[in-house]
């Protein structure tokens, strides 16, 4: 559904944006973005430079999309740049690490949040969680399989909920506020910096966690093609969208400073509860535990919709192998495209939170870089191109800069060099499938198809030769009865 009304397209546009982005990221990142900034303060400037960098990779993405008019995102810009192989790894890793990754995460959240609401004996092991979160999973994957209409409306309730879930927890902080109990001493300029890491690297990690929950800034550009404006929409509908979903992450940071202290959000596993219980007590709790679930189901749901279908179009045009293009042609449900992203899911619920938000960071951030190569590259490669919309080349040589240093940056530390290594590694495995889906097409698959082809021809020949040879067999008969 990607035809709004004409007379409101960039409010369509601005909600689906916001729709998109806001979700389970903004109560599961805050949590990792002051563990390793140390304060208050600092966490806070993290957030609104995450904000303003999300912001201007969307104006500049604006150009990418409306000078290239075609569904796929930094599939399609990456590949007119530089070719196939790295067009090949940004799907790969898309597919199989950054989404599942994501999802995998929000499982956790929403396993968290559900067992909170009905559990309040002493704390499950981790085990029992992820058990949990795999029940989720597999109950979307199932629905998703027998109905993906039903799905799709219940992403456009969510979509509402979430934005009404985050106006909620802004009541909440301005609640403590009217009470006079808010907690100034994070928002004081002498105490508000107290404790402040000194170490780079660690907010290099910290904008992981906040970019984890500006995910689908970039979600318009995935579907250019069946925008009717693209000129318009990409560079209003989306700035716009943008700018208001950070700042509701702010003024939500700021209800998150206000409610709690410091020490108590780093601790908190479920800080959207805790601030609900603290500003309206038990009903609080209630409103944000189930509200929460709601957002993380239709999060999860969602992206198990988009990333099925990107799965399934992607074997279709020969990226990815055949049979991951399967559909079911009763219920018109990619099968195996759903069955390929539940199966990555499933394993990375085996890994630790933070360990996956600083893998797939590594990863997004090193194709987010080559992303804006492409933009310098093209620039320069195709300056005569139409580009309805021209970002100043400056703007992207500074985000090239920039997200450069936030792949580079984590390598330098010992806590997160592993893991960032561990999610480059992902490159050479996609490496490793494209070579040798490659062989497979060259040497078998091809030359399988070149013989079948053959063998139909040989036995369409040799019944054709025998049907004729009957046809002059049966009139040979006719012409000795005639005789006789």
């Amino acid at each position: 559904d990607c035809n709004p009304p004409t007379n409101s397209w960039k409010q369509w546009y601005q909600r689906r944006v916001r729709g998109n982005c806001v979700g389970a990221g903004i109560f599961i990142s805050p949590r990792g973005v002051y563990e390793q900034t140390g304060s208050g303060g600092a966490g806070l400037l993290v957030w609104a430079l995450a904000g303003t960098i999300a912001t201007l990779c969307t104006y500049a993405y604006a150009e990418l999309g409306c000078m290239m008019p075609e569904s796929g995102g930094e599939f399609v810009y990456i590949k007119r740049a530089f070719g196939e192989l790295p067009a090949f790894l940004f799907s790969f890793c898309y597919a199989f690490l950054i989404r599942p990754a994501g999802i995998t995460v929000v499982s956790i959240t929403l396993a968290e949040y559900s067992i909170s609401l009905v559990w309040k004996g002493e704390p499950l092991s981790p085990m029992m969680i992820k058990a949990v979160a795999t029940s989720f999973v597999l109950l979307v994957a199932v629905v998703c399989c027998l109905s993906s209409k039903a799905l799709i409306k219940f992403c456009n309730v969510t979509s509402f909920i979430k934005l009404i879930l985050v106006g909620f927890l802004l009541v909440c902080g301005l609640a403590i506020v009217i009470k006079g109990e808010g907690r100034l001493d994070n928002f004081r300029s002498d105490t508000a910096f107290i404790g402040s890491s000194p170490n780079p690297v660690s907010y290099g990690l910290a904008f992981y966690f906040c970019m984890f929950s500006f995910q689908s800034w970039n979600s318009l550009n995935y579907m250019t093609e069946e925008l009717k404006t693209p000129n318009r929409t990409l560079p209003y509908g989306g700035i716009m969208g943008l700018m208001a979903v950070a700042t509701s992450y702010i003024l939500a940071n700021i209800s998150y400073l206000m409610i709690l202290d410091f020490a108590e959000i780093v601790e908190s596993t479920t800080i959207g509860m805790d601030c609900g219980r603290i500003s309206f007590g038990k009903v609080g709790e209630v409103i944000m535990c189930i509200g929460l679930c709601v957002s993380c189901l239709g999060c999860l749901a969602g992206v198990m919709l988009c990333i099925s279908r990107n799965i399934q179009s992607t074997a279709e045009q020969g990226v990815f192998p055949g049979w991951m293009a399967y559909v079911n042609p009763t219920v018109n449900t990619p099968i195996a495209g759903i069955l390929v992203f539940v199966v990555f899911v499933l394993a990375y619920l085996a890994v630790d939170v933070n360990i996956l938000i600083q893998c797939l960071g590594t990863v997004e951030w090193l194709f987010y870089a080559l992303t804006f190569a492409a933009f310098i590259y093209l620039r320069h490669k195709e300056p005569d191109t139409h580009r309805p919309i021209k970002v100043p080349v400056f703007i992207a040589i500074i985000l090239f800069f920039t997200t450069s240093t936030f792949v580079v940056l984590p390598l330098f530390s010992a806590s997160s060099r592993t893991t960032g290594i561990i999610g480059l590694c992902a490159l050479p495995f996609g490496a490793v499938f494209y070579y040798a889906q490659h062989f497979y097409k060259r040497w078998i698959d091809e030359p399988k198809e070149g013989f079948q082809k053959n063998l139909f021809e040989f036995h369409n020949h040799k019944r054709i030769n025998t049907s004729e040879s009957s046809d002059d067999d049966r009139y040979q008969g006719k012409t000795e009865m005639v005789y006789r």
